[in-house]
């Protein structure tokens, strides 16, 4: 990230971007993770405990699967606090990084059932061989391709985009409805 930021013009975050960037914080979403995860040991603990009757689960099972389901909780606690820590590093630092590039990737994941996640994969003119990959969402997925000249504006610890530009679209993260629509660069 060194040589991409040494190449990168900065600018200040503008209030709007501010809040956008705080709004990302992802720790009502942890605290709601947290709080189901606690319901799953409510209703864990019962069914070991019915489990555990003569011929069922031994104490060293039981003690296994409380073991894991402590630890899946301190996961997801831990992992909220990393994302929130790099959102509020950024808003912090009040800095956005621009860069040129172009998208060499547009992969998609979507291995948890639900909508697809949606990422691009933009090499720095000038940078570091290694592509910055940035979460868009499907208005600004749509709306560019591989191998499109880019212009970004990200902040550096989150890699939050800020902004996005190519020569037939444009993207803020303070347009009305976040890029909703498309409107010409």
């Amino acid at each position: 990230m060194a040589a991409a930021a040494s190449a990168a013009k900065t600018e200040p975050l503008s209030e709007c971007e501010r809040s956008r960037l705080a709004a990302r914080k992802t720790g009502g979403c942890g605290l709601i993770a947290m709080l189901a995860g606690v319901a799953l040991l409510v209703v864990v603990l019962p069914v070991v405990l019915i489990a555990m009757e003569p011929a069922g689960l031994s104490w060293g099972a039981a003690g296994a699967i409380a073991f894991f389901v402590v630890c899946g909780l301190g996961l997801t606690a831990l992992v909220t606090a990393n994302a929130d820590g790099r959102v509020e590093a950024d808003a912090a630092a009040g800095i956005k990084l621009i860069v040129t590039g172009r998208i060499v990737q547009m992969p998609t994941d979507s291995s948890d059932g639900g909508p697809p996640y949606r990422y691009l994969w933009v090499a720095i003119d000038g940078g570091p061989s290694r592509p910055l990959i940035f979460h868009v969402d499907e208005a600004v997925y749509g709306s560019v391709r591989t191998d499109d000249a880019v212009r970004i504006a990200y902040v550096p610890n989150s890699k939050t985009l800020i902004e996005l530009r190519t020569a037939g679209y444009a993207y803020s993260i303070c347009d009305k409805g976040e890029a909703e629509e498309k409107r010409p660069a």
